[in-house]
């Protein structure tokens, strides 16, 4: 209930202290969401709604959106989207145009439906509280999660409280976008699996990884790299327990899941926009546009900024934190890693297989990611971090988890973890300041 409650908290302070739509791709994402509660059906790009667009536009002017972006808005006030400069991203960002349904979307609605006679700003606070109370409940599932893996319960306790404390989650978890939904459908494929290699076959076990992971291709594009995790892990599951089964019918119930896995997942990706999605940037790979323009960030470019908003980059990636702060962050991943190849103690013991579990997550999103952003004409345009976020969770396991192994006894361990949480009031004191402080 601590952990909740922090959660909420955190989650509340982030979305009242971020200025509307000041948050990436927060504009196309509540016009979507806006249209099915005055609709109360999905929209099409024909129902773009003009004044709508007018009282957006004049939102972004009230709330000084070009100021912030760096990009000034036009000094007579146009009436529609279109209308606006080529580099200003709200008229780039509209999913309604380009009819990309989420499943997010409908929950947004449904705290949208009593704000329809309120102005848009104050709409958008009530769609971010929808958000926020998803990663209120992700934060539940992640306490699940580690204690299902059978991870000692300080160690649960700290993985959780760093998933609190990371302030770029939970900025862009308390603004209107599809992520927390994403995220939350890879947490419950990763309690699925958790539950199977613990426990062996269950119905409660498969029916977690395939709804989450169907879920989840209904939601956001990096949830791609679920289906081919889940199959992977179906193959070794399948093939591990028909290998270890004592009886005819325990080796029967692993090799029927994993077929069950590998058939549903099989048959229903390519019916979801994130399959198709899929199809089509295997398509790009193997022959891409000959018109497609190249990307000005450098490898050294995607990087950096990947792993500075993976931390903390807030707004349109427009506020850094500082040099020094992100040395400390990585100089904390850098220990964490440390722990785990030379490691001081092994007072926190897990088993095997969840570690694995965990590192294998986290690898397969990367991977994903990376092969996408070098991979694809413009993948180097989508350098954020929160495009990782759907490995949050393990990410947390394995990060805590190291810092336990480097530093022997409680205090060490309880020193990193106030100073991840410093360093978050700091990210949180330049957010202010940022907005505010002129």
């Amino acid at each position: 209930m601590l952990f909740l409650g922090l959660a909420l908290v955190r989650g509340l302070l982030y979305a009242a202290l971020t200025p509307p739509w000041q948050a990436p791709d927060e504009t196309g994402h509540f016009e979507y969401a806006w249209h099915i509660a005055r609709l109360g059906r999905l929209p099409t790009p024909a129902d773009a709604h003009p004044e709508f667009e007018r009282e957006l536009i004049a939102s972004l002017y009230a709330w000084r959106y070009g100021d912030f972006l760096g990009r000034p808005l036009p000094d007579r006030m146009p009436d529609r989207m279109e209308a606006l400069p080529a580099g200003i991203f709200a008229r780039n960002s509209r999913t309604l145009i380009s009819n990309r349904f989420s499943l997010a979307y409908l929950w947004q609605a449904l705290f949208l439906l009593p704000a329809s006679h309120e102005d848009l700003a104050t709409a958008l606070y009530l769609a971010r509280v929808s958000s926020v109370l998803l990663n209120v409940l992700l934060v539940g599932v992640a306490w699940g999660i580690f204690r299902e893996m059978g991870l000692p319960e300080g160690w649960a306790a700290a993985a959780t409280a760093f998933l609190i404390f990371w302030p770029q989650h939970t900025s862009i978890n308390a603004t209107v976008n599809e992520g927390p939904l994403a995220e939350l459908c890879a947490a419950f494929v990763l309690w699925g699996w958790a539950r199977l290699l613990r426990r062996g076959f269950s119905a409660e076990g498969v029916g977690a990884v395939i709804g989450g992971t169907l879920l989840g291709l209904w939601t956001k594009n990096p949830a791609a790299v679920l289906a081919p995790l889940s199959i992977l892990l179906a193959i070794g599951w399948g093939g591990y327990g028909v290998l270890r089964g004592r009886r005819t019918s325990e080796r029967l119930a692993y090799l029927g899941g994993a077929l069950l896995v590998l058939l549903v997942l099989t048959a229903l990706t390519g019916w979801t926009p994130v399959g198709r999605w899929m199809a089509d940037r295997i398509e790009a790979m193997v022959e891409p546009p000959p018109s497609a323009p190249p990307s000005y960030f450098s490898v050294a470019d995607t990087l950096t900024l990947t792993a500075e908003s993976l931390w903390g980059r807030f707004g349109w990636m427009n506020v850094r934190i500082g040099d020094l702060w992100y040395l400390i962050v990585g100089l904390l991943l850098l220990v964490a890693l440390e722990g785990w190849l030379l490691p001081r103690s092994r007072a926190w013991a897990a088993p095997r297989r969840m570690v694995i579990l965990m590192a294998l997550f986290v690898a397969a999103v990367v991977a994903g990611w990376a092969g996408f952003a070098f991979g694809t004409p413009n993948g180097r345009f989508y350098a954020q971090g929160r495009y990782l976020f759907p490995a949050a969770i393990p990410l947390a396991g394995l990060v805590t988890g190291g810092w336990g192994r480097w530093a022997p006894g409680r205090t060490g361990m309880v020193l990193l973890l106030l100073t991840w949480i410093l360093l978050d009031g700091i990210a949180m004191l330049r957010l202010i300041h940022f907005f505010y402080g002129g």
